[in-house]
């Protein structure tokens, strides 16, 4: 019968990580957004490396991802749904990380089986599979690195010496995690004080030195990034006080992938040892991960407070110890026998849920774009207008420009400018459509996006909203 249930075991978590990685691969060739126009713009394949750095220092992530997507395409791979199948590379991480700490008897299997469903069914594995930035990649380092910290601390709990192939993984994943973004750069140097003040000893001087190289590049060049004084392209941020505390809770649920399960009987597991005096002794390194998450959110909570820099994704960087924590608190001694197969089976059903509603398939950019082919394809005579940026060389302006040009290579869209401060060209017998994109709030009225865009317009004006996009419809027919 145990051979029985661990087969069962291993088949659900391998079903769930398969219907997770089709579910992404499916949505590869969803519309796009704003960001990842922004990584693209970012890396053309005809930039130069020099040119890339140069781009790098005014930017506000480290480097890792954006050369990674730098690198693919001066390969000769340009097409989007082929740069976003990279994020295979995550799922590698993990497994590799998982490997590793099973063999060292870090975790146990149904940990691992746990770990790999509750991976693959969250929203951050999900809705970050088919998009071309960082955080999917993010996420899966994360639970590498913090796997990493498992099986260190459970060396040094056991007396052993950290051996140079944990050391290796260890400083292999941290530099993946690090160098992807700024706020995993600060988780990681949580993981290593915290492993340093456990360690204490032989071995300790080593590690430092591995983690600092691993952190060299992301440390660097925020630096540079600071010393550079570049424009602020995070100033949209808005989130308040008790927004960030709630985006937190948010996301804390999220890393869990909302899997009643597993949180009910990781909570099960705290009362236990609380209940019987061992909560520390037992329960240690799930207490660290989980203290250093709280560390992490109070610091980033006082931040906030300071200038808002609290978003949801970003906190991707701290999903893998809460989601490595939640395992071995859920599956620990207590757990019941069928306590892995009920995880899996409420991940699958999570998944299921998901790819039926189709919530993670966005149309991005697309819906805008195919509504003004649709108004041209209606009436061949009508002309699309973008606005004209002010600075072009600015990423943000660079990157609208183009996602604009995307689109309109794909729709077949013959794209004109207007400028702010001028006037829209008088419509012929066809109407004249501006077209803008990422346009989160939108005016009520027409008259009131065209005032915001600083363009006048004789005749009729519409609005349309598209998705993130809105159209503006300028026709000869008088105003009603």
């Amino acid at each position: 019968m145990q051979w029985s249930l661990r087969r069962a075991e291993i088949v659900m978590a391998v079903a769930a990580l398969a219907f997770g990685v089709a579910g992404g691969v499916a949505l590869l060739d969803r519309g796009a957004w704003l960001d990842e126009f922004w990584t693209l713009a970012s890396g053309p394949p005809d930039q130069s490396w020099a040119q890339f750095w140069g781009l790098m220092a005014h930017e506000v992530h480290p480097p890792l991802h954006y050369g990674l997507a730098q690198a693919a395409q001066k390969l000769g791979l340009t097409d989007l749904g082929a740069l976003r199948a990279l994020n295979v590379f995550g799922v590698a991480i993990v497994l590799g990380g998982l490997w590793h700490a099973v063999r060292r008897n870090a975790i146990e299997s149904g940990q691992a089986c746990a770990i790999v469903a509750i991976y693959a069914s969250s929203p951050m594995f999900l809705d970050n599979f088919a998009e071309l930035r960082a955080y999917f990649l993010l996420y899966s380092a994360a639970i590498a690195v913090a796997l990493m910290a498992r099986v260190l601390m459970r060396l040094a709990a056991r007396g052993e010496a950290w051996d140079w192939v944990s050391l290796a993984l260890w400083a292999l994943c941290l530099s993946v995690f690090v160098n992807l973004h700024y706020f995993a750069t600060f988780m990681g140097g949580l993981l290593t004080l915290a492993l340093v003040l456990i360690r204490r000893g032989r071995g300790v001087m080593a590690f430092l030195a591995l983690s600092a190289l691993a952190a060299l590049p992301a440390v660097t060049l925020f630096v540079i990034q600071r010393l550079g004084a570049g424009p602020d392209i995070i100033s949209w941020i808005e989130t308040g006080r008790v927004d960030a505390v709630l985006v937190m809770l948010d996301q804390t649920w999220a890393a869990g992938a909302g899997n009643v399960v597993a949180f009910g009987l990781a909570v099960f597991a705290l009362l236990i040892a609380v209940e019987r005096g061992v909560l520390w002794r037992e329960l240690r390194d799930q207490l660290v991960l989980l203290i250093l998450v709280a560390v992490f959110f109070a610091v980033l909570t006082l931040a906030n407070a300071l200038k808002p820099i609290v978003i949801d994704r970003y906190l991707i960087a701290a999903g893998g110890c809460i989601l490595v924590a939640l395992a071995l608190l859920a599956l620990g001694p207590h757990a019941p026998r069928f306590a892995v197969v009920a995880i899996c089976g409420f991940a699958l059903l999570t998944q299921a849920r998901a790819l039926y509603t189709g919530v993670y398939d966005r149309p991005g950019w697309a819906q805008s774009a195919g509504a003004a082919a649709a108004l041209v394809n209606a009436c061949p005579g009508t002309r699309v207008f973008v606005m004209r940026q002010d600075d072009p060389k600015h990423m943000f302006n660079k990157a609208k420009r183009f996602g604009h040009d995307y689109y309109a290579a794909r729709y077949g869209l013959n794209l004109e400018e207007v400028a702010v401060g001028g006037a829209a060209p008088a419509p012929g017998v066809c109407p004249n459509v501006v077209w803008f994109e990422h346009i989160l709030i939108a005016p009520q009225s027409a008259s009131a996006m065209a005032e915001a865009a600083g363009v006048s317009f004789i005749g009729r004006l519409d609005m349309i909203r598209a998705g993130t996009g809105v159209l503006l419809i300028n026709s000869a027919e008088p105003a009603s």
